[in-house]
C-alpha cells in the first residue's frame, strides 16, 4: 500500500510540474500579448497624428487672372494738361500661394498706380512644397512628441518611421494625402523567460501601423474638393 502511493505521488509531481509551466506560459502570453494591444493602439495615435499633421502641412495655391486696370498719366488739351489714368493692358494670368495672392491681397503688386480692375480665380489646388520637406519634417514631428513610452529606447523598446509617402500629382485618386507607416517593438516582461528554456527569442514583442492623413481644397465654385480615395489598412 505504501508502495502504491508513493508511485502516485511521484506520478503527480511531473504532471503538476508541467501544469504550473502551462499556466505560466498562458499568463505570460496574456501579460505581453496584451500589452502589445495595449501599445499598438498607442502607436496607431502616434502614427494618426504625423499622417495628419503632414497632410495639412500642404499649401493652396491658385491660378488667377487679374486685370492690371489703369496708371496714371497726363491727359493734356489745347490749354492745360491734368492728371488722368489710362488702361494698362489685357489682364493676365498669374500662380502662387492662396493666402499670399488672395487672402493677403498680394495680387495688388500686379495693378498698375491707378488700381486694379478686378481679379478672376481659374484654377485651385494644394501642393506639398520643396518634394515634400515640410510634410516629412511634421510627420516627424508629430510621431515623436505622440510616441509609446514602452517603445522608447530608455524602456527597452523601438519605434521609428518606416516610410512616408506623398502623393501630390493631381491625376492620382489618392491625391492630396499622405501614407506614414512606423514600426515599433516592446520589451516583453515574462516571455523572456522561455528564451532559455526553448532557445526562443521573445525579448521583444514588434508591430507596424499605417495611417493616411488627407486634406481638401475649395474649387473655383467653391465646392470642396473630393477626398482621396482611402488606402486599404490606413484608414
Amino acid at each position: 500500500m505504501k508502495d502504491l502511493l508513493t508511485s502516485e505521488e511521484g506520478s503527480i509531481l511531473p504532471i503538476f510540474a508541467v501544469v504550473i509551466t502551462i499556466l505560466f506560459i498562458i499568463m505570460a502570453m496574456a501579460v505581453d500579448f496584451g500589452r502589445q494591444v495595449l501599445v499598438s493602439e498607442k502607436l496607431k495615435m502616434a502614427t494618426d497624428s504625423a499622417a495628419n499633421a503632414a497632410a495639412f502641412s500642404a499649401k493652396r495655391y491658385v491660378r488667377v487672372e487679374i486685370d492690371p486696370g489703369r496708371y496714371e498719366d497726363l491727359c493734356c488739351s489745347e490749354h492745360k494738361c491734368r492728371r488722368c489714368c489710362k488702361d494698362c493692358g489685357e489682364p493676365f494670368e498669374v500662380v502662387g500661394r492662396e493666402d499670399e495672392l488672395i487672402e493677403q491681397k498680394g495680387y495688388k503688386k500686379y495693378c498698375c498706380s491707378c488700381g486694379c480692375g478686378g481679379f478672376n480665380i481659374l484654377e485651385r489646388w494644394v501642393e506639398y512644397e520643396d518634394n515634400g520637406a515640410e510634410a516629412r519634417t511634421a510627420a516627424q514631428a508629430y510621431f515623436d512628441m505622440n510616441r509609446p513610452k514602452e517603445m522608447t529606447s530608455a524602456a527597452g523598446g523601438e519605434s521609428y518611421i518606416s516610410s512616408i509617402e506623398i502623393y501630390d500629382n493631381k491625376s492620382s485618386n489618392l491625391y492630396p494625402s499622405v501614407v506614414v507607416r512606423a514600426r515599433g517593438e516592446i520589451k516583453t516582461l515574462m516571455l523572456n523567460f522561455m528564451d532559455k528554456m526553448y532557445g526562443s527569442d521573445l525579448t521583444h514583442l514588434d508591430t507596424s501601423k499605417c495611417s493616411q492623413g488627407g486634406t481638401f481644397y475649395y474649387d473655383v465654385n467653391n465646392q470642396k474638393h473630393r477626398a482621396a480615395k482611402s488606402i486599404e489598412g490606413c484608414e
